[in-house]
């Protein structure tokens, strides 16, 4: 972590301690979960049926790095080249149409169902597991939103804060209420192909160093998978996918027990946080700075309603435990297949797959 500036490795002090006091709960739960005498081999995949020490500090081993790991290197790619400063707040309710706030439901909602899992893998009670779930999501979606409260360019948002726990909540309700997840949100992305129209500066006036919209796509949301899912306001889209087998006393015949409901949201057209207008250089300050802007009726900010056909991964039935981790993985993923839009320009569309 040598690439970190000093100012702001002292700031991070703060996400260290979470670091620190999450080892302490852990311990504590260690403590005060009974552990068995007949242990499962350490490799197997099956959950203990009580706690299994090995398993657990593997687990908490492996999950602080993966937490540093992690930490270390969204600093790198999000915040490194963007200037530091005090601790601050930041009002972003209206920004993005809201598909940010879709995002940090949706990972903390997952980063609280893997938890969960490891925290049953090594043998952990399942409300204990479930807390714990809870408790990591909002470990690991707090230090983010401290790094945006440490950034110029951003800031610490509430309104993020509120996601990360309706996304953790989400899941934790379920298990407790349910034992299981009826409910899933899922992801999924597409690239989008940019028109190549160049787009001249509205200001400085008579200033000819144009753009495109790709370069702009890239400019703002970056380039890889990594910010296609996760970035790309334009190209992600959240899905609530509810299994409605699970609701009901019988399952009739014809309703395969994996098949769900989905409901997506999504977005076209964002190339700013609100409006048409950006600034090539936000550091720039004057009346010689670049200054885009997109025509609204050429280029409407656009919000996006799906349906569509889903798999619970988790209910295919599957025998091999490597598999149903496997699966489990891959569930924040919404299945590819026919779906039916309609946006907030009242058009319609019908998607013979969709992903």
């Amino acid at each position: 972590m040598r690439w970190l500036p000093g100012s702001l490795f002292k700031k991070k002090s703060l996400v260290i301690r979470r670091i620190q006091t999450a080892g302490r709960v852990l311990l504590l739960l260690l403590y005060l979960t009974p552990a068995s005498a007949q242990q499962p081999p350490f490799f197997a995949l099956a959950p203990a049926d009580s706690l299994h020490p090995g398993r657990f500090w593997a687990a908490l081993g492996t999950g602080t790095v993966a937490y540093g790991a992690a930490m270390a290197g969204l600093y790198h790619t999000w915040y490194a080249d963007y200037p530091s400063g005090p601790f601050h707040t930041f009002d972003d309710a209206a920004q993005w149409n809201q598909m940010d706030k879709m995002g940090h439901g949706l990972m903390a909602y997952h980063e609280s169902r893997w938890i969960y899992s490891a925290a049953r893998w090594t043998g952990i009670a399942p409300q204990k597991s479930a807390w714990l779930g809870f408790a990591g999501g909002q470990l690991i979606q707090t230090s983010i939103e401290l790094l945006d409260g440490f950034s110029t360019e951003w800031g610490f948002s509430w309104t993020d804060m509120g996601a990360n726990l309706l996304g953790s909540g989400l899941f934790l309700g379920q298990q407790l209420g349910w034992q299981e997840q009826r409910i899933l949100l899922k992801m999924s992305a597409w690239p989008v192909r940019y028109p190549d129209t160049r787009i001249y500066p509205e200001s400085p006036a008579g200033n000819m160093q144009w753009t495109t919209l790709q370069q702009r796509a890239d400019a703002l949301y970056g380039t890889g998978p990594v910010s296609l899912f996760l970035k790309n306001y334009n190209t992600l889209a959240v899905w609530l996918s509810v299994n409605p087998a699970s609701f009901l006393p019988e399952r009739p015949a014809w309703l395969p027990r994996w098949l769900n409901l989905a409901v997506g949201f999504g977005a076209d057209n964002l190339f700013a946080g609100t409006g048409y207008t950006w600034q090539a250089d936000k550091s720039c300050s004057g009346p010689d700075c670049l200054r885009y802007r997109l025509n609204p009726v050429e280029y409407p900010r656009t919000r996006q309603y799906f349906l569509s056909l889903d798999v619970d991964f988790s209910r295919l039935g599957v025998k091999s435990r490597f598999l149903k981790a496997v699966l489990g993985m891959v569930n924040i993923l919404k299945f590819p297949a026919p779906a039916l839009e309609v946006n907030s320009r009242g058009n319609w569309r019908f998607h013979p797959l969709y992903f």
